[in-house]
């Protein structure tokens, strides 16, 4: 058995905590960037693994519409797209306080833009951004002895 309570985790973008999640199942999403490699067939049947090198992972919050969060990002999407000499690489830190999971992305970068959607019914915000690198801790969890 375990236990999950999104209002038991942070996370933490360059220092800044986001609080502002909509009510959904995949209000937070780390996925790798891609693949750690693959294997190489040759005629005889072996293979030889070829690794990627590729150690970044992509983050994906939806925040709730107009929570401060989205004003918090934005300005700093904003310096990272019209300053770039201003604008710093950031830092993500992740962990559930329950579990004990730890997930660190060094160097990230706004990749995809928010779209903005209004009308009859909440309407969140969805950002993203890739790290160049990351670390992922996963545990057992608080039941699992």
């Amino acid at each position: 058995m375990a236990q999950y309570n999104h209002a038991q985790s942070i996370l933490t973008i360059s220092g800044y905590e986001i609080t502002g999640y909509e009510n959904t199942g995949d209000a937070l999403n780390i996925a790798p960037v891609g693949d750690d490699g693959d294997i190489t067939y040759g005629v005889n049947g072996n293979g030889v693994f070829v690794a990627t090198c590729n150690k970044g992972m992509i983050l994906t919050i939806k925040l709730l519409q107009h929570c401060a969060d989205n004003e918090f990002l934005n300005n700093l999407r904003n310096i990272q797209i019209n300053t770039p000499k201003a604008f710093s690489p950031l830092h993500i830190y992740y962990k559930d306080t329950i579990n004990g999971d730890e997930i660190l992305l060094e160097s990230c970068f706004f990749t995809t833009p928010p779209t903005a959607t209004r009308g009859t019914t909440h309407n969140g915000t969805a950002w993203t951004l890739k790290s160049t690198t990351s670390t992922m801790k996963l545990k057992k969890g608080i039941y699992n002895s």
